[in-house]
């Protein structure tokens, strides 16, 4: 009697391991399928609405840089500041310091 009630579930994994989904697997398949196209949608979005923010920052601070090259002239990079002794930079000269903002990060500041 244990065999004759066990008899159908070999059956079945008998056939899903011949490689047929059934179709409650063809039903997960789809639900992930459908979960993923809207995560992507939602990312989309997202992706979407922080490069308007960016574009907005952007905008605002172009008159801001057309003020400071009028006011010093260009700005000029030190590729490796630390070879450059004050006594050779010009009498008047203003160093901006530009790191990340990712506070304790260890090795990016670094």
């Amino acid at each position: 009697q244990v065999a004759s009630r066990s008899f159908p579930r070999l059956i079945a994994k008998a056939g899903a391991a011949r490689g047929m989904a059934t179709e409650k697997q063809i039903f997960n398949q789809i639900q992930s399928s459908k979960n993923i196209q809207k995560i992507t949608g939602s990312m989309k979005m997202v992706s979407a609405a922080k490069l308007k923010g960016d574009e907005t920052r952007l905008a605002l601070a172009k008159p801001f840089n057309e003020w400071t090259n009028a006011l010093c002239g260009e700005a000029v990079s030190l590729e490796e500041p630390e070879t450059v002794t004050y006594e050779e930079l010009p009498q008047k000269t203003l160093i901006v310091p530009i790191t990340s903002d990712k506070g304790l990060c260890g090795g990016v500041n670094s």
